[in-house]
């Protein structure tokens, strides 16, 4: 039995498929081992990255982060960004990577289930609570009424789950 030195990873209908392979058998399966080797994070970003701008003046461009003097380019090599700044001064292209990537530039991701349960109660009686003040307003008492008793249901069952 041979050692494994290629350690290969593909995508096939949707699963992903690894496989750890002597050098013999990665040449077998037709893997080109002189190109394998380790890949970086940075050389993932950076190959996104250069699949998502659009014209060569993008490409070569030398934006600077006014506050670390970071590069776009030095964001491109290493797949980090400098400082916070960095996010303003790389907007432009940091939305291109995030749609590319993502499909989107707006956060779909999952909360912690108790935690998404009291901030949408918490939402709701915010909700509630600019439709009191506007009941109020409107002197809908018997609606004003039922909306403070809402809210208050909701807070009791924020407490609980405290």
């Amino acid at each position: 039995m041979r050692p494994a030195k290629v350690h290969f990873t593909e995508i096939v209908n949707d699963n992903m498929v690894a496989m750890n392979l002597c050098l013999e058998c990665a040449e077998e399966k037709g893997i080109d081992v002189n190109k394998a080797g380790s890949y970086g994070l940075g050389d993932l970003v950076a190959g996104l990255i250069d699949d998502t701008v659009d014209s060569e003046a993008e490409r070569i461009s030398k934006v600077r982060c006014p506050s670390c003097g970071y590069e776009y380019s030095d964001f491109k090599k290493i797949g980090r960004l400098g400082c916070p700044d960095c996010y303003d001064a790389f907007e432009a292209q940091l939305v291109q990577v995030l749609r590319h990537v993502h499909g989107s530039t707006q956060h779909a991701g999952k909360k912690a289930a108790q935690v998404g349960e009291r901030a949408a109660l918490r939402e709701r009686m915010n909700v509630l609570r600019e439709e009191l003040s506007e009941a109020i307003r409107t002197e809908d008492y018997e609606r004003a009424a039922a909306i403070r008793d809402e809210i208050r249901g909701l807070e009791a069952q924020v407490e609980d789950d405290a």
